[in-house]
């Protein structure tokens, strides 16, 4: 009898086609590392819808049964791929060795030998009648147990596909949730016309339902595709990620799109990284291949903090690139190290030498009798010896300073303990007031926070060559936060100087005069406390320590 499509085999050729279509789309444009399961997926689809449509197409018992064994052959490899693909999706690849797929591979194929061969044994259906409907002649088999062992495995396998598409969806971000969601959806409605048919509860007495929802399972996997990415963002194993973790994480995938961030990143960047965001959105003036070894700073539990990024490949078992995973190592106190070893180094290199160089000329002219007056001169020796103890004593403190916690701060009367400065301060011609009431702020190191007042107080008056210098010491409230403000009437302090303690580093022209705004700003940081400097000039300079207050710890 001549082959006579009608309107169920015009759709079938129609989902044919379409998964055909997507088929040459991924295969031209996709990522090389998951195009093979994918294709394999919608060739197998799109074979099955076909050469049922063609079997449809045919009213007489013969010509059905060579198409209808062909159809049912190909439909036992569905579950395999599908495994095959969530695997990779799963980032399961080493999972896949020679072994296990050609264990996954011999079932389908030892199916489909017993599905060609059945007239001889009877293994997969017993009894193939024809059954007459309305709308179409097809079969109504009556299967055997050959069959059900397979769908058993079957819908095993499928459920397994299932659980790890789900699995990965829970652990990674809402890109892959969308992602995972149309997956699903794609794999649910074909699930179900088959469980119908195979138990002999299609609508259609004999007709299998299963290659018409694959047209919702084509399109639902192309919405995947073309909107939510699907196979240029596949998602991340977080293991993988987790294992190069430092104190801060950005997980990205092969593009350098943003997967995910833990709560420490999004914290310490800025902007946050956000999932489906591009890094160079965080470091526009970086680019990723350049980003290790770079350094950010960030505040992390109530304290400036400095992070050093490095990069990461993440890679499967088959060597190939998945994405990168951005470490923010914190290297605040190997920084401060740095610091303290270029600010020592300097100060020893140069303000040392150069006053035990005055030393010793001096020394010489009283040796020679070429003093004039040697006890002026033996009163210059005793001052620069003095500055040298005095620079000696700063470095000793310097070496003690830690960071520290806000977690660590306790309440502290800041007026009590600016007073006692005040009043252990000795310098004389010299007028300090203070306007001290009782106040109290978070503070986690009150030793830091007196050498940093006493810091200050010196240097107000050290570097004042008026005949009476002045300085004022005060406490202001306003905005959840308590300040200690140090006004003078010196010269100000010049450029160099502040822009060393912007920056934070010292370069071979670029160095501060001695360590008092040095230990003055590390003492204010290991107190729990934040200095700046907030105006400057002929007239006086005003120096500020910002601290929570209590209340806020």
């Amino acid at each position: 009898m001549a082959w006579a499509p009608g309107l169920p085999s015009l759709l079938l050729f129609g989902v044919s086609t379409l998964s055909a279509l997507l088929a040459v789309a991924v295969r031209r444009n996709r990522s090389e590392r998951y195009v093979g399961g994918f294709v394999a997926l919608v060739t197998v689809i799109g074979t099955w819808a076909f050469s049922y449509g063609v079997q449809l197409g045919f009213a007489a018992r013969p010509e059905q049964l060579a198409w209808w064994q062909l159809t049912l052959a190909v439909a036992g490899f569905i579950p395999t791929v599908w495994l095959l693909f969530a695997l990779r999706y799963a980032g399961k690849g080493e999972w896949l060795t020679r072994a296990a797929r050609l264990a996954m591979v011999s079932e389908p194929a030892v199916f489909a030998a017993f599905v060609l061969t059945n007239p001889r044994h009877g293994l997969i259906w017993s009894d193939l009648d024809l059954a007459a409907t309305g709308v179409i002649r097809v079969f109504a088999p009556e299967f055997a147990l050959g069959y059900y062992v397979h769908m058993a495995y079957a819908y095993a396998i499928i459920g397994f596909g299932i659980y790890l598409v789900l699995r990965t969806a829970a652990r990674s971000s809402e890109l892959y949730h969308r992602q995972a969601a149309t997956l699903l959806a794609a794999v649910v409605p074909p699930l179900f016309a088959n469980a119908a048919f195979t138990f002999g509860a299609s609508p259609v007495p004999g007709l299998d339902l299963t290659p018409f929802t694959f047209g919702a399972t084509v399109t639902l996997i192309g919405v995947s595709l073309f909107r939510f990415d699907l196979l240029d963002r596949t998602p991340i194993a977080r293991e993988a990620a987790l294992d190069v973790v430092g104190n801060g994480l950005v997980v990205l995938d092969a593009e350098g799109m943003v997967v995910d961030a833990d709560e420490r990143a999004r914290r310490v960047l800025t902007p946050a990284p956000t999932a489906g965001d591009h890094i160079s959105a965080v470091f526009p003036d970086t680019p990723l291949s350049r980003l290790s070894g770079t350094t950010v700073d960030g505040e992390t539990e109530g304290i400036r903090r400095t992070y050093e990024v490095q990069v990461s490949s993440l890679r499967d078992a088959e060597d190939t690139l998945t994405g990168y995973a951005l470490v923010l190592r914190d290297v605040t106190d190997r920084r401060a190290y740095e610091q303290r070893l270029q600010v020592a180094n300097r100060v020893l290199r140069h303000n040392l030498r150069n006053d035990m160089n005055v030393v010793h000329g001096l020394a010489e002219r009283i040796e020679s009798g070429e003093a004039d007056d040697p006890a002026a001169i033996a009163a210059q020796v005793q001052s620069k010896v003095d500055g040298v103890v005095a620079t000696s004593e700063k470095v000793r403190e310097m070496t003690r300073i830690e960071p520290s916690s806000v977690e660590a701060a306790e309440p502290v009367d800041l007026g009590q303990v600016a007073e006692e400065v005040v009043a252990r301060f000795d310098a004389e011609h010299a007028i300090v007031e203070s306007d001290l009431p009782g106040t109290r702020a978070a503070v986690t190191d009150e030793a830091a926070l007196t050498t940093a007042l006493r810091n200050l107080l010196e240097n107000a008056v050290e570097h004042n060559d008026g005949d009476q210098p002045w300085a004022r010491l005060r406490i202001e409230e306003a905005d959840g936060t308590v300040r200690l403000r140090i006004d003078d009437d010196g010269p100000g302090i010049p450029a160099e100087e502040r822009e060393v303690l912007r920056r934070e580093a010292e370069t071979p022209l670029k160095h501060s005069r001695g360590l008092g705004l040095w230990l003055a700003s590390w003492s204010a940081r290991a107190a729990g406390g934040e200095l700046s400097i907030e105006s400057t000039g002929p007239d006086g300079t005003t120096v500020l320590i910002e601290f929570p207050a209590a209340d806020r710890k």
